[in-house]
């Protein structure tokens, strides 16, 4: 089964670091409603402003928030664009559609559904 993209939180803007927390991306609850991801879902990681990419997982955290934790802490800095992605296995490659969250200042600006047909 072909792993494919699920959801995408695009354009977010780090709030803020805390590199002795125990690990992890924090986000604000809203934008894990919005671009529909999962408390605890292991995602990867890519910051615009930086080039750097890692693996972690999402904590749920205030509205708006979008800040590094623990070793993700040294990959970037306050102020730095953000897009957190979500792939999944699927069976049919075309039947799959993604969700693609566009963010700007951590507010909703869209929301897309994107697939391959």
């Amino acid at each position: 089964m072909p792993l494919m993209l699920r959801a995408k939180a695009h354009g977010l803007v780090v709030t803020g670091k805390n590199l002795f927390y125990e690990g992890s991306l924090t986000l604000g609850i809203d934008i894990i409603k919005a671009a529909q991801l999962y408390p605890l879902e292991r995602v990867e990681v890519y910051n615009v402003t930086n080039g750097a990419r890692f693996s972690t997982y999402i904590i749920p955290g205030p509205e708006g928030v979008v800040e590094l934790n623990g070793a993700a802490a040294r990959l970037g800095e306050i102020g730095d664009m953000l897009i957190v992605a979500a792939y999944d296995c699927v069976t049919d490659p075309t039947k799959h559609v993604a969700t693609v969250a566009v963010f700007k200042n951590n507010k909703l600006q869209e929301v897309r559904r994107v697939s391959i047909t």
